[in-house]
């Protein structure tokens, strides 16, 4: 009789299974959302579920993951506490950095495959029987696996492949319960990149006594694995050059692939080079040149994405210092500001203390009647007109920084957008150049080709082997233009495809100038708007509470609107 588990006690049995739909979504997001005022707000408006980054359906009976695809920025699922059996429709969830699937049914790990950003993964108190599936989640680093049925060793090691791994949780499992071999040796053995297993620190002593208990297994498992770890950093390189290349416009072309591509799905140039070593020979002849084309734009491309790169760094860090001298000159004024608004506090919780006791010498009837002019608030005056100053040049100073700030980093973008267009079309032109000598090859080698297909032809059917001419070239013995028809259809789908390389590597590059400068610019005034409410609201914020000391002293309205008015501005968004 199999062990009952957790959830089976913790799901209501006579609760509905339920369904993940678009309603109970909705309806968890807003309960797990803003509370009060922020809340009834917040319910007013429709929910936009592909801005949701976090939800939670616990306790829903739920028996299949659904529906969830909608989430498409989710980055916090959980659906602990349910009734699911299988791992199933969350691939296109690739933004999921903590998935937890504790306490259900599940008896297999699969479908993880493609969430490679997940950080932390829980499948604690489960049917699962083996471990498996994990090893490409390699920015994994917490696994709880604990609760479940696994039985065999086999899989742990597969978890050295998670470089990341950091916390792992297989308590409760059957394998924990071998005394002939410590669970915790064998994973402090193993694993050597871990640091807590059922979260507690692993202690170097543990480690020793492992490596001496399981050494044999130790030795198999390293070189078993050698040579997968081998194919994994040649594969990590290839993606990582492929970024790099990409990036440099020039993917692609560090090698014959392009060359190769003119040859693929080819049917006239395939007639053309079936008579043999001929034409094998000119094609040999365009690959060497093609190739060293090829090489040129690949070298073009790095040495400007160089170029390019440093004029970004170094921009970035002109714009850094101006944003950090903004920052200094900001700060002593608002410190400045802090000051004399800490000093004038204290002298008007002075003042407004003793108006407050000479008022209880006074009767009720004439505190409540009678609006004399009391000598003490003019001391309240003073201290109203020297705060009323400081906080309009605090205010004015500020913001007078922040918009020469804006204004510099406009012109800062307007000269490194001259500046990386300039780059962009020197490689573009440099580029273009060498797209050219190709098409000139191109047709150089089409002219060569069709001489030698001719001559071939002919050759063969003056000697009388007109049998030995390949049956797709046969008509040209009736027909002289077939050989011309022939070259002119490899031509034109050669041409074509060079024309769409380069036009590939010009449109890119020139996207990529227009949305890099936009994108500066954007940030930018995003980033000014921001400052320009944060200086508002900070400033406002002091100027609230200072005022709200008056209350209690000052009540005639009259009073209250020449005080207010003194600092009313409009800030034009």
């Amino acid at each position: 009789m199999s062990k009952k588990l957790a959830a089976e006690d913790s799901i209501n049995k006579e609760q509905e299974p339920g369904v993940i739909s678009n309603d109970m979504l909705t309806k968890a997001i807003l309960e797990q959302g803003h509370k009060g005022e922020a809340g009834r707000l917040a319910r007013m408006d429709q929910v936009q579920l592909e801005c949701i980054t976090v939800i939670r359906l616990e306790f829903q009976n739920i028996m299949k993951i659904d529906h969830l695809w909608v989430l498409k920025n989710l980055k916090i699922l959980s659906l602990a506490f349910n009734k699911i059996d299988k791992i199933e429709n969350i691939h296109r969830l690739n933004q999921l950095q903590e998935l937890n699937l504790s306490f259900n049914f599940i008896e297999k790990i699969e479908e993880l495959d493609q969430l490679v950003q997940l950080r932390t993964l829980s499948l604690y108190g489960n049917r699962i029987a083996k471990l498996e599936n994990l090893d490409r989640l390699e920015k994994l680093v917490i696994l709880s696996l604990g609760k479940n049925n696994i039985k065999t060793l086999d899989g742990i090691e597969r978890l050295r492949l998670l470089k990341e791994l950091r916390s792992l949780n297989l308590a409760f499992n059957p394998i924990a319960n071998d005394s002939s071999k410590p669970l915790r040796l064998y994973i402090a053995t193993l694993l050597p990149q871990l640091k807590y297993y059922q979260y507690v620190l692993i202690r170097p002593e543990e480690r020793s006594a492992g490596k001496e208990m399981f050494s044999h297994e130790q030795q198999n498992i390293l070189e078993n694995e050698k040579f997968e770890i081998m194919e994994r950093e040649r594969i990590i390189k290839e993606k990582s050059d492929e970024v790099y290349l990409s990036r440099s416009f020039v993917e692609h072309m560090n090698g014959n692939q392009l060359f190769e591509s003119l040859f693929t799905n080819d049917p006239d140039g395939e007639a053309l080079m079936s008579i043999g070593d001929d034409a094998l020979e000119l094609k040999n002849e365009y690959m060497a040149e093609a190739y060293n084309l090829t090489q040129q734009i690949y070298k073009i491309g790095l040495e400007q994405y160089e170029r390019r790169q440093k004029e970004i760094q170094l921009y970035n860090s002109c714009i850094d210092v101006e944003r950090k001298k903004a920052q200094k000159l900001g700060q002593d004024i608002i410190n400045h500001f802090l000051d004399v608004y800490h000093r004038l506090c204290s002298k008007v919780k002075e003042i407004v203390t003793s108006l407050e006791r000479d008022s209880l010498k006074q009767s009720d009837m004439h505190v409540s009647s009678s609006h004399e002019y009391n000598p003490m608030t003019g001391e309240l005056d003073v201290a109203k007109d020297e705060f009323n100053s400081v906080f309009e040049d605090s205010w004015h100073t500020v913001m007078n920084i922040e918009m020469q700030l804006f204004e510099r980093t406009e012109e800062g973008n307007a000269n490194f957008e001259n500046t990386i267009k300039e780059m962009t079309n020197e490689f573009i032109e440099k580029t273009q150049a060498q797209f050219v000598l190709m098409r000139d090859a191109e047709i150089v080698f089409g002219d060569a080709l069709v001489e030698v297909v001719q001559q071939f032809v002919t050759f063969q059917a003056a000697s009388g082997h007109s049998n030995s001419i390949p049956v797709v070239l046969r008509e040209a013995l009736e027909d002289k233009d077939v050989i011309n028809n022939l070259a002119a259809g490899m031509r034109d789908n050669h041409l074509q495809l060079i024309d769409a390389r380069e036009d590939k590597l010009v449109s890119r590059s020139r996207n990529w100038v227009r949305e890099l400068c936009d994108g500066m610019q954007n940030a930018e005034i995003k980033r000014n708007r921001a400052k320009v409410l944060e200086i508002t609201y900070f400033l406002d914020h002091y100027r609230q509470a200072f005022f709200a000391l008056f209350e209690d002293v000052i009540p005639p309205q009259e009073d209250r609107e020449r005080m207010f008015s003194k600092v009313q501005f409009t800030i034009d968004e």
